[in-house]
């Protein structure tokens, strides 16, 4: 089977004017909102920019990329974001590859407007069952390995989870003595946590660190308005800390879709997974890995979070 390993996304300036002909790998941008763009052909065209989603259980093309390569509408269903469900347009897409590895096509959701913040589309997980995703911050690029091929992160955080409904890694953390799943959003540019978190956690927060923030969240629908904020002063994630975390609560879609809406959750959005070199997500094993050596021991802050408390991982 081929692997593909660390490729560079087309520069975002080059594909807004190009031709599809003029079309060449060139260095890795991130999008828009920082998260990282992975270079895809579809149907053996491109490759085009798709923002790489662990929180998408499939991958979505953009309207005006379906137009450009002719593909065309045929049905109408479903699309399950965090925050709800949205009726969209489904094609049908003979093949998605990522260099030389194929991650299948079928039925995709076509979708425009925010949400993929001028990108080509959205590469979810469906095409990674059995394989090992490496995400580089640094390089701002991607590796896609078969799992069982997948050689040792040497000095990465191993965090033993869960595999869920075939393509949903759930890891455990731990906030005080509460224990919580933790699901790793690449997709999503805030952290959020459902309210049987807040319930539970309420007794280990101090009151200086609960207070209201405010946020705008560009779905597949209409964007939404975070205004319930909280500090976590500390989580554990496997041998990692992590101080500070802001999180916005509510009764959200996704914790719904994935039944986890009665247990205490966190979804760890861009604003976290940003600040360390490297993410793995292991399909096949249920593993998820980290790697913050030597960069974050000093800290790291988020725009908008008070400098005092700032985000922190360390271990």
């Amino acid at each position: 089977m081929a692997e593909a390993e660390c490729i560079a996304a087309p520069d975002l300036a080059a594909y807004q004017t190009a031709a599809p002909a003029d079309f060449a790998i060139g260095p890795t941008r991130s999008d828009r909102l920082g998260r990282v763009v992975a270079p895809i052909t579809v149907n053996g065209q491109g490759p085009f920019r798709f923002i790489v989603d662990t929180g998408a259980n499939r991958s979505v093309l953009s309207q005006s990329l379906a137009e450009r390569l002719g593909v065309v509408a045929t049905s109408t269903g479903e699309v399950h974001s965090v925050y709800g469900v949205t009726a969209a347009p489904l094609a049908d897409v003979n093949s998605l590859q990522y260099g030389q590895l194929e991650l299948g096509g079928g039925e995709m959701p076509l979708l425009q407007g925010a949400v993929l913040a001028g990108e080509h589309g959205l590469l979810g997980v469906d095409g990674m069952s059995g394989r090992r995703l490496r995400i580089d911050f640094e390089r701002n690029c991607i590796e896609i390995i078969p799992s069982r091929h997948a050689r040792r992160l040497r000095g990465w955080e191993m965090i033993r989870g869960e595999l869920r409904f075939g393509h949903l890694v759930v890891a455990p953390g731990r906030i005080g003595n509460v224990h919580v799943n933790l699901l790793l959003d690449t997709g999503s540019d805030s952290s959020l946590a459902n309210v049987a978190l807040r319930d539970a956690i309420g007794a280990h927060i101090r009151r200086n660190y609960t207070r209201t923030e405010s946020s705008i969240a560009f779905t597949a629908g209409r964007p939404v308005v975070l205004s319930d904020g909280m500090y976590i002063p500390r989580l554990m994630m496997g041998g990692i800390e992590v101080h500070n975390v802001l999180a916005y609560v509510g009764e959200f879609h996704v914790f719904d879709l994935w039944r986890l809406q009665d247990e205490p959750t966190l979804l760890i959005g861009m604003d976290v997974l940003s600040q360390t070199r490297g993410l793995a997500i292991d399909y096949g094993r249920g593993a998820v890995y980290i790697d913050i050596r030597d960069r974050f021991r000093t800290g790291s802050r988020i725009p908008g979070v008070p400098s005092s408390q700032g985000t922190t991982l360390i271990r």
